[in-house]
C-alpha cells in the first residue's frame, strides 16, 4: 500500500496543509463534517467522501477519508504521512485515532457480516485434570462464536479447515507475512511434540 497510498493522498494533503495555514477553523469544520456524518447507521465512505469535499474539495477529501480508511497502525500512519506539512500530519493522525475505527468496523457490519475481526482465547483446566481451549470468535456483525474442545481435536477442526482452503484454491490473495506467520507456528507445534517424543514423555489418545 506503501507508494500507492501517498500517490492517491498526495495533492489532497498539499492542499489541506495550505488550507489549513489561511484558515485556522478548518480543521474544526472537517471534523464538525465528519462528525454528523459518523452518527448515521447507513454512513458510508465513499458518502462521507462525497459531502465532505463540498466543504474541502475532491483531493483535501479523498486524502482525508483514504487515511481513515487504510491507515490503521502507528507505524503506518507515521511511515505513509512522513514529509507532508506538520498541521496535516497532526490533523490526520487525530481523525485516524478517532474515526478511523468507526469506519472500518462499519464497512465489516454493511458488506462483511459474517466475516470476524476479534479473536481471543483462554485455557481451562476440567476437574478431571485435563485442559480444554475455549476460543470467543467475534463477527462483524456483533455476533459471538465460541468453542471449548481439548487440543486433539481442535487440531483435527485445523485440518478440516486447512483442507477447505485448499479447495477454494485462493492463493494470490494470501499475504506473505500472514503465510510466514503460520509457518513460524505450526514448525513450533511440530517442535514440542517433536521434543515430547524424544523425551518419551508424550500421551498417546
Amino acid at each position: 500500500m506503501g507508494t500507492d497510498f501517498v500517490q492517491y493522498v498526495y495533492a489532497g494533503c498539499v492542499e489541506l496543509g495550505r488550507r489549513l495555514a489561511e484558515d485556522s477553523d478548518f480543521a474544526r469544520q472537517i471534523e464538525a463534517v465528519i462528525e454528523e456524518q459518523v452518527s448515521r447507521t447507513s454512513m458510508e465512505a465513499i458518502a462521507l467522501e462525497r459531502n465532505l469535499a463540498i466543504l474541502t474539495g475532491r483531493e483535501v477529501a479523498q486524502a482525508v477519508v483514504g487515511a481513515m480508511r487504510y491507515l490503521e497502525t502507528p507505524e503506518e500512519t507515521e511511515e505513509l504521512l512522513q514529509g507532508f506539512e506538520p498541521s496535516v500530519v497532526r490533523l490526520l493522525r487525530y481523525l485516524v485515532a478517532r474515526y478511523g475505527p468507526v469506519l472500518r468496523a462499519h464497512r465489516r457490519r454493511t458488506h462483511y457480516p459474517l466475516g470476524w475481526h476479534k479473536f481471543g482465547s483462554q485455557v481451562t483446566l476440567l476437574e478431571n485434570g485435563l485442559k480444554h481451549l475455549h476460543l470467543k470468535i467475534h463477527r462483524n456483525d456483533d455476533t459471538v462464536l465460541e468453542l471449548s474442545d481439548d487440543t486433539e481435536s481442535l487440531v483435527r477442526l485445523m485440518n478440516l479447515i486447512l483442507g477447505a482452503l485448499g479447495h477454494v484454491g485462493d492463493y494470490e490473495s494470501l499475504d506473505p507475512e500472514t503465510v510466514h506467520e503460520f509457518t513460524l507456528q505450526y514448525q513450533k507445534l511440530i517442535g514440542n511434540i517433536a521434543s515430547l517424543e524424544a523425551n518419551g514423555s508424550r500421551t498417546e489418545h
